[in-house]
Order: structure tokens, then sequence, then C-alpha cells
């Protein structure tokens, strides 16, 4: 099917959606969705309330976009913004989405970093980097309920964290658990192959005409071009820029699955952050609206202030640009390949391994008294077993902290 009669499948009934109106939809998502709630927040908005997407094509960009490194959620606001403008659309969706979320962390990294040395500011930072040890603990447990259900899994994740412990490269690690997966996964999902073949068969009068779109990657090259011309950009920005374009070209799963290379290459690698300032990021991240990777504006501003923020941002997120708008036409050939879903689920199952080791290691920096390891165990009992959600967690835990430690109470 030719793409623009396929875009135009999707579009309301009332002809082409404006792109102001995308850019302000995609305003309110990014301001009011935190995390995995954004695609909760694109369904009700642009499926159900605009009717301006099917509810068969948002399932289909939510499988693509997961099969893709990068944010998530950020594909799949790519996805659907180049479904119903093209181009243009995927743009606006894109700037639109991460522009709150983009501010609201400047904001905070600004107050973090140039307040964090009075003590009311100082307790209160310090009480979150506490809390996320009890945040990040109890995602290790939810996250391997769906990840690691077989021995296989079980010792790609144990493999993982050895080689991460002592090779301290996470491309490293990311390759070997590919490897591991396909080895591991790849025999049995080849028992399958009736099944995908008939589905392939299917889909493959829609993918006839199908490829690989060649020229929105040609003009995003040329936007980079310009930009790098015409701006005066520091060898730190080129650096920043290079460090998050290469993870969000090559890590899956997105949100916290990404947090321990993101914590490798910036505090351990490169000593961007010190671990404290790692923990009170990922807090941060969790806190404000819009994808959990917008923590690279915490790291960016940190080394190189409001240009430092803009160069990360732009990195970590410009593979899900790029890499979404090229695959569009051929989702089903990527859905479908068992090499590449062998693979992921060597990826998935590493992503514990790696998780663990941070959190031991965030534990070992933050947890420094008997209180501290309350607050962290109260924090991960509350996710774990009640019904409060991540966001009132940590920051009830968060003043929880601060009232004990400014009273004196917490000794």
């Amino acid at each position: 099917m030719n793409p623009a009669k396929q875009r135009s499948s999707v579009m309301s009934a009332g002809g082409v959606i404006p792109l102001w109106q995308l850019f302000l939809s995609y305003i309110i998502i990014g301001s009011i969705g935190f995390g995995p709630t954004l695609a909760a927040e694109t369904r009700k908005r642009l499926v159900q309330q605009k009717q301006w997407i099917k509810e068969e094509e948002f399932a289909v960009g939510l499988a693509l976009t997961q099969l893709l490194p990068g944010a998530t959620f950020v594909n799949l606001t790519v996805y659907i913004g180049y479904r119903l403008r093209g181009f243009a659309g995927a743009l606006t969706a894109f700037f639109a989405l991460l522009l709150m979320p983009f501010a609201a962390m400047l904001t905070l990294s600004h107050i973090f970093f140039f307040y964090q040395s009075v003590e009311v500011v100082g307790i209160l930072f310090k009480g979150i980097a506490v809390v996320i040890v009890g945040v990040i603990a109890h995602a290790v447990l939810e996250i391997g309920r769906f990840t690691v259900h077989d021995v296989e899994a079980g010792f790609i994740a144990l493999a993982a964290a050895g080689l991460i412990i002592f090779l301290k490269n996470p491309f490293v690690v990311l390759l070997a658990a590919a490897t591991g997966g396909i080895l591991a996964y790849y025999c049995s999902f080849q028992c399958q192959t009736d099944l995908l073949t008939e589905s392939n068969h299917v889909d493959k009068s829609k993918a006839g005409n199908s490829g690989i779109q060649v020229w929105p990657p040609v003009i995003l090259a040329a936007i980079i071009a310009v930009v790098l011309f015409i701006a005066p950009i520091q060898p730190v920005l080129l650096k920043l820029w290079w460090v998050f374009l290469r993870m969000g070209a090559v890590l899956f799963g997105g949100g916290l699955s990404m947090i321990p290379f993101i914590q490798q290459e910036v505090v351990s690698n490169y000593g961007w952050l010190t671990l404290d300032e790692f923990a009170v990021g990922i807090a941060l991240s969790q806190i404000t609206p819009g994808p959990v990777l917008i923590i690279a504006t915490f790291i960016g501003y940190k080394v190189a202030a409001v240009s430092g923020a803009i160069a990360a941002t732009l990195g970590i997120f410009f593979s899900s640009l790029f890499l979404v708008i090229s695959t569009a036409e051929i989702h089903q050939r990527i859905r479908n390949n068992l090499w590449v879903q062998a693979a992921l689920k060597g990826i998935a199952a590493s992503f514990i391994g790696m998780m663990t080791v941070m959190v031991i290691g965030l534990a070992q920096h933050a947890l420094i008294d008997l209180f501290s390891f309350y607050v962290a165990a109260a924090v991960f009992v509350a996710l774990r077993f009640g019904r409060l959600g991540t966001i009132s967690v940590i920051l009830t835990g968060t003043l929880a902290y601060f009232v004990f430690v400014s009273l004196g109470l917490a000794g």
C-alpha cells in the first residue's frame, strides 16, 4: 500500500489534521503523562477522544516502537506523528512531547546544582537519593517478573552483572546479551515458524511496496549539518551529543531499563556525575512529566549548563526520530524476524543483571546509616505491597526523610 494512502487512512474524517493541533495535543500529553502513562494518555486523547488514529494502528505502532532502540514512548509519538502528517508531523509531535518535560527538568536541575550546598536543599535531595534506592530495587523485581522466567534468562542476567562489574563497558554487555539470546532462544522460536510464515504471507501484500524511507534521514542529516555549521559548538557539546546519541541508538527497553547503561557511561566512564547526583537525576526524571530518559537533560546541564542539556537531550532522543521514520513501512518484517526476537529476549534479561549491580552501588553510597536503610526499605515495601503510585511514594518518602533529619529525629 502506498505510504500516503496508509497515512490518510488514519486521519480524521474532517481531513488533514493541522500541525498546530498536533503540536498542542502533544504539549498536553507531554505535560501530564509520566513515564508509562504517556501511552495511556496518547490513546485516550488521540484514539478515543479525537479519533485521529484507529485502535488497530495504535497497537501496531506500540508493537513497532518496542522493537526499536530508544525511548519507547517517544518512538510511539514519532510513529503517530508520521502516520498523521508524514515527516512534518513526526517532527512536530517529537518536539511538542519533549518541550514541557525538558523545561521542567531544566528548572529542577538548576535548583539542584546551584542550591544543593544550602543545608535545607541538601537534606531534601539527599532524601531523594535514599528513596530512589527503594524505587529501583522494586523496579528490578517488577521488570524481572516478565524478563527472567527461565534458566537461560537467569544465566544471561548473571553473566551481564559479571560483565558490567569487570569490563565496565555497557556496549560489550549489550552485544554479549544479544548473542546469548540468539543462542538460547533462536531454536525454540524457529519451532513456531509455521505460524510466523503464515502471518508473513498475509502481510506480504501490504509490505510489498514498502521499504526503508531514504529521504527523511537525509533531511534529518541536513538539519544536523546546518546546526553544526551555524552554532558555536564546543567540543564538550559534541561529546555529550555523541555519547547520548550512541546510547539512544543501541539501547532497548526505554525508561529504567536503560538507566544502568547511562550510569555506567556518565558516572563510571566519564565521571560527569557522582552516584548521589545520578540517584537524584533518576528521581527527578520520575517526578517530572514526560519520558524517564529526560534524565539526559539533568546530566547535560551538570556538564555544560543549558547548552549541554540541549545537546544531551537531543542526543538521547534523536534515534527515535531517525529510526521510527526509517522503518515505519517495514515494521511487520522487523516484528516477525526470529533473530531480532531472540536477541531482544537476551537483551531484556541482561537489564536485570545490570540493574541489580546499579542498585547495589546506589545503596552503598546513599544508605549511610540505619535510618536511611529504613526509609529505602519502607519505600520498597510501599511500592511492592501498597497502592500508591511511584510519584506519590517518592514525594512522601522524601518528605518524611526531610522532616526527620531536619528535626534531628533520624538518629
